[in-house]
């Protein structure tokens, strides 16, 4: 029998709704043993369920603190869903992580170094990823982080572009696309071969669930953001030195 309040399921159920999407869900509900593969594909009304609907159904006839437990491990409860548990006295274990949003020192340094350095805007998108995410909107944190990524370095292509005689900046495309800015990066050896294969990589990790609403959890937002942090203040050195910008031109 379901012992959660309505007005506290449905924060839960906002909360997965916007942080699973429906097969993702399912998976973990076939882990806790809910429910069989078997099970899901021949059951028809299942599959008629909207995914909040099958997330209420759930609730009403599972292990509730089971199912709970298992949503906070894979970060799809938000910090309103967790406090109007805790306003009911049910305390999920929080996940190793805890509430970081930000590396804090790191986050400062970048802060001075792209005011100190003309990117303010950058830092402006960065605001927007931290805010996005505090309020549980992961899926526009990670939005906002990748944004703030393509905006820099089209900034350090620019500003190599200008240091090497306005050379121009190749396009494969009808417009100018992120991955033409890594490609001339790498063309004038800002960008070493591992450097960019890395962040091709993670560009395309940051893409692929990106903006799409349901698909991003709060862990997948977090590691977006640290992982944004960390490359930003790394290449904003590699920008300060001067040596290596002359060993450029």
């Amino acid at each position: 029998m379901a012992w959660l309040p309505d007005t506290v399921l449905l924060k839960i159920v906002d909360s997965i709704d916007h942080s699973m999407t429906r097969p993702k869900y399912e998976e973990l509900m076939v882990e806790l043993g809910f429910y069989s593969l078997s099970t899901l594909r021949d059951d028809e009304e299942y599959y008629r369920l909207s995914k909040r609907n099958l997330v209420i159904r759930t609730f009403n006839e599972k292990n509730e603190d089971e199912l709970l437990s298992a949503l906070s491990d894979k970060g799809a409860l938000n910090k309103e869903a967790l406090r109007a548990l805790a306003g009911v006295g049910y305390e999920v274990e929080q996940s190793l992580a805890g509430d970081l949003a930000e590396p804090l020192e790191e986050h400062s340094r970048l802060e001075l170094a792209l005011v100190g350095m003309g990117l303010a805007q950058v830092q402006t998108f960065l605001e927007q990823s931290l805010e996005n995410y505090l309020q549980g909107n992961y899926e526009a944190s990670n939005a906002m982080a990748r944004t703030a990524l393509e905006h820099l370095f089209e900034q350090i292509a620019l500003r190599i572009s200008d240091l090497r005689g306005n050379e121009p900046i190749p396009k494969q495309g009808k417009y100018m696309s992120p991955a033409d800015h890594r490609r001339y990066l790498h063309s004038t050896g800002f960008l070493e071969d591992s450097e960019k294969d890395f962040l091709d990589k993670f560009y395309t990790y940051a893409s692929t669930d990106g903006s799409h609403p349901g698909i991003s959890t709060e862990a997948e937002a977090r590691l977006r953001r640290f992982v944004v942090v960390a490359v930003a203040l790394l290449y904003l050195e590699k920008l300060a030195n001067e040596p290596f910008i002359e060993s450029l031109l």
